[in-house]
């Protein structure tokens, strides 16, 4: 019913692919990807990432949309299906992906945008001497519950902002991690139902962007061992009003496909 693997094994994951300390408290890493690294890179590791984080984008909708994706699968070589954490709402979810660790561990159990004190990827990478970008929406929970972190914040009033922000900084090559937190599905979903031609438009634009982005990796990123990575927080269903939601331990809510592309510098 659930996916076997879980959220709380990315953060490890990524660090491993850098070369990179692991967060104190993290989960084990997904052996699935270790050995889709290593495969690809041998005993390099990878030296630019990029995390392009869309909101609310459960299994459900690879499953039912397929060829949307194809963008995606495109950009990248390994789809992992992972579940994501209770109670599956967003700040509950990227506190647990950027962590490794439990809801219970990092503090956030609920729909609330506290900064989060536990070590986390920001601070591992940091401590091995990893440039790390941080562009996310304003008062979205990516803006707020990782502050203080010695990284880079580029805080934009909505998604095409953050997209064309990201490109820039990718462009730049002066960041090693680049992470790109989009919304505007997960606004959507809640405004309408999750297949409303507003809902599926939004849908439609993270993966339009999520091409954007990885385009541009491979463009200006050619010289370096690259990891790019499609990693959603959560799914969604329909509520007894007929609007969508999110936040159950049911698999609408919690099943959820990350993407892993990797390209070797030429």
């Amino acid at each position: 019913m659930f996916n076997s693997i879980s959220m709380t094994q990315m953060a490890a994951t990524i660090a491993l692919a850098m070369g990179a300390g692991v967060p104190s408290q993290a989960d084990r890493s997904i052996p699935l990807v270790d050995a889709f690294v290593e495969r690809n890179l041998g005993v390099r590791k990878a030296d630019r990432v990029l995390l392009y984080n869309p909101d609310c984008v459960g299994l459900w909708l690879y499953q039912k949309y397929t060829d949307l994706f194809i963008p995606v699968t495109n950009a990248t070589q390994l789809a992992v299906p992972v579940s994501t954490v209770n109670p599956s709402w967003t700040p509950v979810c990227f506190g647990t992906m950027y962590t490794g660790v439990l809801p219970e561990v990092h503090g956030i159990q609920g729909y609330t945008k506290p900064v989060i004190t536990v070590d986390s990827l920001f601070d591992s990478l940091a401590r091995s001497g990893k440039r790390v970008a941080l562009v996310a929406v304003e008062n979205s929970s990516m803006a707020i519950i990782f502050q203080n972190r010695p990284i880079d914040y580029f805080i934009v009033p909505y998604d095409d902002a953050a997209t064309e922000k990201g490109l820039e900084l990718i462009a730049q090559d002066r960041h090693d991690v680049v992470v790109v937190y989009n919304q505007e599905y997960d606004d959507m979903i809640h405004r309408t139902t999750p297949e409303s031609p507003q809902a599926m438009e939004a849908l439609k634009h993270h993966i339009r962007d999520f091409g954007r982005l990885t385009g541009a990796a491979r463009a200006h990123w050619a010289d370096h061992d690259t990891l790019v990575c499609w990693a959603t927080d959560h799914g969604n269903h329909v509520d007894w009003r007929g609007r969508g939601t999110h936040g159950e331990y049911r698999p609408e809510d919690i099943n959820v496909m990350h993407f892993y592309g990797v390209y070797p510098k030429k």
